[in-house]
Parts: structure tokens; sequence; C-alpha cells
């Protein structure tokens, strides 16, 4: 039997958070509510994909941005396909943040779960 494929999901959304979880089939998704815990994650095991929602970056927890974010994460591992779902009418300045390697999502819910749908199928 294959591995799973592993999803880890930085999101705050947890009607997301259960519509991402419904529809995976052949994957496991962790899911985490700020930006060290996903950091922590990833050290202890690289996951497939990685999905940041930007709406779980928040100056008042702490978290200095996309840019730092997806800087640690491109340093961890070349494997792993990063992404962001952005908040509607932010994608040009998101997708400049996160840098180069992430791919932009929908920022729509349902288009978003199917656009990580097809990361694992890629």
């Amino acid at each position: 039997m294959a591995d799973a494929r592993i999803v880890y999901c930085l999101t705050r959304d947890r009607e997301f958070a259960t519509a991402l979880d419904e529809r995976l089939s052949g994957a496991l998704a962790f899911f985490y509510n700020d930006a060290a815990r996903l950091n922590q994650a990833v050290g202890l095991r690289a996951p497939d994909v990685i999905v940041v929602d930007t709406r779980a970056i928040r100056a008042d927890y702490g978290d200095a941005g996309l840019g730092p974010i997806f800087d640690f994460l491109r340093r961890q591992t070349r494997e792993m396909l990063l992404s962001v779902r952005p908040a509607p009418g932010t994608e040009v300045l998101v997708s400049a943040e996160a840098g180069p390697r992430v791919t932009l999502l929908p920022a729509e819910r349902a288009a978003c779960i199917d656009g990580i749908l097809a990361l694992l199928h890629a």
C-alpha cells in the first residue's frame, strides 16, 4: 500500500478546514492555527503540500508576514509543494510577498479546495 499524501494547512477558517478534510481522499490533513506550530511540524516531518491561508497571518499574534513564513518553508525542503490562499482582492500582493515556488490558489473556498486536490494529484 502506498503512503498517504500529507497536507499541512495554516488556517483559522474552520469551515474551510472541515470542507477540505471531507474532500481529501488518500491524503491526511493536519491543520494549524499559527505559523510557529506549522514550522515546528515541518521540522518533524515534511508534508507533500503546504497551504497557507492569508487570513491566518496576524501581526497581533506575532506573525511577521507571508515572506518570512515562505522563506522558512523553502529552506526546509525543495520537495514540498507550497501554496497560498489569498483574501479576495489581494492576489497580486500575496503572490509578490509569498515569493517564488508558491502556487497561488483561488480565494473562494470550493475553488481553493479544488486547487489543493489538483496539487495533490500533480
